[in-house]
């Protein structure tokens, strides 16, 4: 009784000073203009180097640690970043230890406050982006409607990903009429985990709108997903709330590219590689193939009440002999830029049911666009 009473009041005290410290913090930052570009324990507190964003932005050919990995640096890397700006960090005294103590805060306690004045950079991840088909047609009742029923599909999807132990943790951001959708881990499996999660969010949104039809109808969807590069950053609040995270940068103009010419019920996937491994690039066929295999643990799963056969993600193309070979298609955006990117489909085959179907087969890309 006396460790649960002890526990307790560690938690609580952890939980107040990440509280003070996210406060002088949010005034340092003079309401988000500011952004801190690293930090180290001294003796009294802290050390934290503050650049105002408009200058971190136009920064020519920075050092890799100014945006990437943990804002905590190590005494070499905090100096590097020093000379590298030509700043003076900011020195913050506390009254609390950081590090090993139980009194005060450990380093990821830190971390994980100063991480919400930061500005991130991530060299690839996978994101999708749903767009509901003539959003604006719709009264705002039925607007809400709809992008409720998208957020509960999304997350039904992302609970299914967690049943199956699969790396998900989702963030999402709304366009007005959709959604953009990541893994806020990133990773190989988590952007494989990504694909499976649209393959069931698709899943999902099709069935309801199977049951719907009579009753409430929902919208028909336009679907891309590609991968690249982008910046992350927080919203700050002097109050410690949860963290909602922002991301900006070629991946999420890409999807918006992709579903400005996409069709109604359209997915498109761009083809795109990670190459942050070196040698071993993986494409979006290899990502495909990669999500096929984790979709096969999927076979019985019970969805709404009836049981999965099959689940299969394809890029599409057309048939050469006995077989088909994923083509690649160019689109060019109202900018005049040239997108690469693959036709795709998520065929669902249940066991009562009817089998349900996402996106358009190939030979219905030959016909005059009905979105």
């Amino acid at each position: 009784m006396q460790e649960t009473v002890r526990s307790q009041l560690t938690v609580g005290r952890r939980d107040d000073l990440r509280l003070s410290l996210n406060q002088l913090l949010f005034g340092l930052s003079q309401f988000g203009s500011n952004a801190v570009v690293a930090w180290r324990p001294s003796g009294k507190g802290l050390e934290i180097v503050l650049l105002p964003k408009t200058r971190l932005f136009q920064l020519k050919e920075p050092e890799e640690r100014i945006f990437e990995g943990p804002r905590y640096c190590t005494d070499e890397e905090f100096k590097l970043i020093v000379s590298f700006l030509g700043v003076q960090p900011t020195e913050i005294r506390l009254d609390f230890p950081i590090g090993g103590s139980g009194n005060g805060l450990s380093h990821d306690d830190v971390e994980s406050v100063i991480s919400r004045y930061s500005i991130g950079f991530a060299r690839f991840r996978m994101v999708f982006l749903i767009d509901v088909v003539g959003f604006s047609k719709y009264s705002p009742e039925e607007q809400a409607n709809h992008l409720s029923t998208l957020q509960f599909c999304l997350s039904l999807a992302e609970a299914t990903l967690h049943q199956k132990g699969l790396p998900m943790v989702m963030g999402r951001s709304t366009t007005g009429d959709g959604y953009y959708v990541w893994n806020l881990e990133t990773g190989i499996e988590e952007d494989i985990s990504l694909f499976v999660l649209m393959s069931l969010f698709s899943l999902y949104y099709k069935s309801l709108q199977r049951e719907m039809a009579d009753k409430m109808p929902l919208p028909d969807l336009r679907l891309a997903l590609s991968g690249g590069s982008h910046y992350v950053f927080y919203e700050p609040s002097p109050k410690y709330v949860a963290r909602h995270e922002y991301i900006v940068g070629d991946v999420t103009i890409n999807v918006a590219r992709l579903i400005g010419k996409a069709r109604t019920d359209q997915i498109l996937v761009g083809d795109c590689a990670n190459l942050t491994l070196g040698s071993d690039v993986w494409t979006a066929h290899r990502y495909v193939m990669a999500a096929n295999k984790v979709l096969d643990g999927f076979r019985g799963f019970n969805v709404f009440g009836d049981r999965v056969e099959e689940i299969r993600f394809y890029l599409t193309g057309p048939k050469d002999e006995a077989r088909f070979r994923n083509q690649k298609i160019k689109i060019v955006d109202k900018h005049g830029f040239e997108h690469i990117c693959y036709n795709a489909k998520v065929n669902t085959h249940m066991k009562e049911a009817k089998s349900i179907f996402a996106g358009l087969q190939h030979q219905d890309l030959r016909s005059s666009p009905k979105s």
